[in-house]
């Protein structure tokens, strides 16, 4: 009877938080670009118009969908984005934003560089075929998790490659293995770089990445200084049924993914950060960390501890062992696709269902009354696709968003016309009201 009640009080939670969201709500976040449609830096004007011609380059069907931002450099600062190949049409998937005004936006080039990543097809795999998500860690090093397809054909197999954000030059690369993936099914679309030696102390070889198969639902771990990685599946990463169905602005769609979205709890905890209501234990461990995740078509948020997943040996001989070690920590009003947390241990993500950016502070229980809405607009905040938590030459952390209104991809609407994919930022105690908890 009590568990009966308990239901009943978080869904009246959640009727009052979508009565409460209004069109406008919160602190609106700063435009920092716009495009109409993705527009690319090419050599000449002739080889765009090839490119046009040709069907390389088809605007309507480049889609950017994540970003980060480089700081290493006290006298600039670099915005990179990614453009997926989930059909052809798309001549780079990932690329630099320039100063360069377009006819659709700022002019988009081809990162490392266009040789890399042109003409996938043709290039042995010693390229760069389709990246969904990057991450620049604190090594100043991008990492680029190439899903190795174009649309549901597979060019080669998945990889990261690591960028040195000062030569920019390639300096490691990773091929997951063939057997860790299921057949033709298997997307890598999303990663957490976690660097466990970080500078100026450490040596940045100690790092870890977990990556996210979103069709075959799935995390791959890949331990970099032993050159090695594993596979881990649990039932936490499957997507649900009832919460497939994406409404976003009155338009709707189907989509059946899974895993997709993860963040990491800080790194050395601190008194403010105790685990007791999200993981079923009291814990405050200095060298381990909670993950969080969850799939894309769900409304469950999850987490499990770092350390199981470390374990190789348990992964390589079972990929479902320790199926209790991934739990669900609660419910959210609607699906989400980005997540990311902040040194304090605020998780901000967003919420499609409500064109919001919300925030939940990790100390207290995960569910509707304890998630503030930092952030509401029904114009510029339609499915955040995009959301980077960044700390800034000053030292200050920073909430980063991408939206580019995927329903309109879905539906087969996008207007070329009209304003699709944004990116905006705000300081995060800006957000916050100059706390330090996003606690309601």
């Amino acid at each position: 009877m009590a568990a009966r009640s308990l239901l009943a009080l978080q869904l009246l939670l959640v009727l009052q938080l979508h009565l409460a969201w209004g069109q406008y709500f919160g602190q609106q976040l700063k435009g920092v670009l716009q495009w109409k449609a993705a527009d690319f830096a090419f050599p000449t004007p002739q080889e765009r118009q090839e490119a046009l011609a040709s069907g390389r380059y088809v605007p309507e069907n480049c889609i950017p969908l994540d970003m980060d931002v480089d700081y290493s450099n006290p006298a600039r600062s670099r915005l990179f984005v990614t453009i997926p190949r989930f059909v052809e049409g798309i001549p780079y998937t990932l690329g630099r934003v320039s100063r360069v005004q377009g006819p659709s936006g700022p002019l988009i080039e081809p990162f490392p560089n266009a040789a890399i990543q042109a003409r996938p097809e043709t290039n042995n795999c010693q390229g760069i075929v389709s990246v969904f998500r990057i991450k620049i860690d604190e090594c100043n090093r991008m990492w680029v998790l190439d899903t190795g397809k174009i649309g549901e054909k597979r060019i080669c197999l998945p990889q990261l490659v690591v960028i040195d954000m000062k030569t920019d030059k390639i300096i490691h690369r990773y091929q997951i293995p063939a057997d860790q993936l299921v057949c033709e099914l298997s997307l890598l679309v999303n990663l957490l770089v976690d660097v466990q030696d970080p500078s100026p102390l450490g040596s940045c070889k100690n790092t870890k990445v977990y990556m996210a198969d979103v069709t075959a639902p799935a995390m791959i771990v890949y331990d970099m200084p032993r050159g090695k990685s594993w596979r881990i599946t649990n039932k936490q990463m499957h997507p649900n049924p009832d919460h497939g169905t994406f409404t976003i602005s009155n338009e709707s769609f189907d989509l059946m993914d899974g895993m997709v979205a993860m963040a990491l709890s800080p790194r050395i905890p601190t008194d403010n950060v105790v685990f007791q209501s999200n993981y079923g234990t009291n814990w405050r461990p200095s060298n381990d960390r909670l993950l969080y995740f969850h799939a894309l078509a769900s409304v469950t948020e999850n987490a499990v501890r770092t350390s199981v997943l470390h374990n190789d040996t348990i992964w390589e001989e079972d990929v479902e062992a320790m199926p209790r070690a991934f739990r669900p920590i609660g419910v959210r009003p609607s699906q989400a696709v980005a997540e990311a947390m902040d040194s304090n241990g605020n998780l901000f993500f967003g919420l499609v269902g409500q064109n919001a950016i919300a925030c939940w502070d990790s100390t207290t229980p995960y569910n509707p009354a304890n998630m503030r809405i930092v952030s509401q607009n029904s114009e510029t905040l339609q499915f955040p696709s995009g959301v980077k938590i960044i700390r800034n030459r000053k030292g200050a952390e920073e909430l980063w968003v991408l939206t580019c209104r995927f329903q309109k991809v879905m539906t087969g609407s996008l207007n070329t016309n009209e304003t699709n994919f944004r990116i905006q930022a705000i300081q995060i105690p800006e957000i916050l009201g100059y706390k330090s908890s996003c606690r309601v």
